[in-house]
């Protein structure tokens, strides 16, 4: 079975289907889609095979998978290894699962980077209005993807009114973020991981979700929690963390270049 994997280092849910790959001990093929500088995401062959234009998209024996919460019970459902969602605990892993997908992680991270730098809400407001004229751009040169440019640049207009607007909701995804790491650490005293006793999809996801904390610099409320603190030490040193390659800083370098092209690129 030939399985490759279109994903981006520091995308979030691109991580997500990294490391549930890990865990399953999936062989795959990895091709990394620049969305930073290059936007690739707008390149008509990868539009070919991800209408939506986001990271990441498994494809698998033919079969494409655009979504990581669908790549999740697709991967542990199609692939040998431990069942990451056993049935004993299944209403509990997939209910943790829906608790995780309801919270917006790019409305936190991007409203922390707005908070910290004017500089850093100009460039995004370039960078949103450059996805744009991909979009436009895109639909001028290959009209058989009209639909696909017209919904994205709908969302592209939902994210710059509520990411750069004054009535952002950055604070209400702060105060969600934090009710999240209380949850954890409620179900860390019930469970060696959560949801259950056993390694699954649910620490898979919420793994993530600490890392991308750590790299938000918001890894005071992970380190304040003892159980969730304990947690994160023990999941850090799975094989499959360190397979997945998961992002909890931007090197500095990497991020002046995302910058650079943000403000500069057309």
């Amino acid at each position: 079975m030939q399985n490759i994997l279109y994903s981006n280092n520091s995308s979030y849910y691109s991580m997500i289907a990294r490391l549930v790959l890990a865990e399953k001990g999936v062989v795959y093929d990895l091709h990394n889609v620049d969305i930073h500088i290059a936007m690739e995401q707008f390149t008509p062959e990868f539009v070919k095979i991800q209408p939506n234009m986001t990271v990441p998209v498994l494809l698998s024996n033919g079969v494409n998978i655009d979504d990581s919460h669908r790549i999740l019970l697709f991967v542990n459902q199609n692939f040998a290894g431990v069942d990451l969602c056993p049935p004993e605990s299944a209403d509990a892993i997939l209910k943790s699962l829906d608790l995780h997908y309801t919270f917006s992680i790019e409305d936190l991270t991007m409203g922390t980077a707005l908070r910290k730098s004017p500089i850093a809400r100009f460039a995004l407001a370039r960078g949103l209005k450059r996805a744009s004229r991909r979009c436009y751009e895109l639909m001028r040169t290959h009209p058989e993807f009209k639909v696909a440019c017209e919904n994205k640049l709908r969302l592209e207009v939902q994210r710059e009114k509520l990411i750069l607007s004054k009535e952002n909701n950055y604070a209400q995804m702060l105060e969600r973020a934090i009710e999240l790491c209380d949850y954890l650490e409620n179900e860390l005293t019930q469970h060696e991981f959560i949801a259950s006793d056993s390694y699954s999809l649910a620490d898979v996801v919420w793994t993530v979700f600490m890392a991308r904390l750590i790299m938000i610099k918001f890894d005071h409320l992970i380190i304040e929690r003892k159980n969730l603190n304990t947690y994160w030490q023990r999941v850090t040193q799975r094989e499959s963390y360190l397979k997945a390659n998961l992002c909890t800083k931007m090197p500095v370098k990497f991020l002046i270049k995302v910058i650079l092209a943000l403000l500069f690129k057309k």
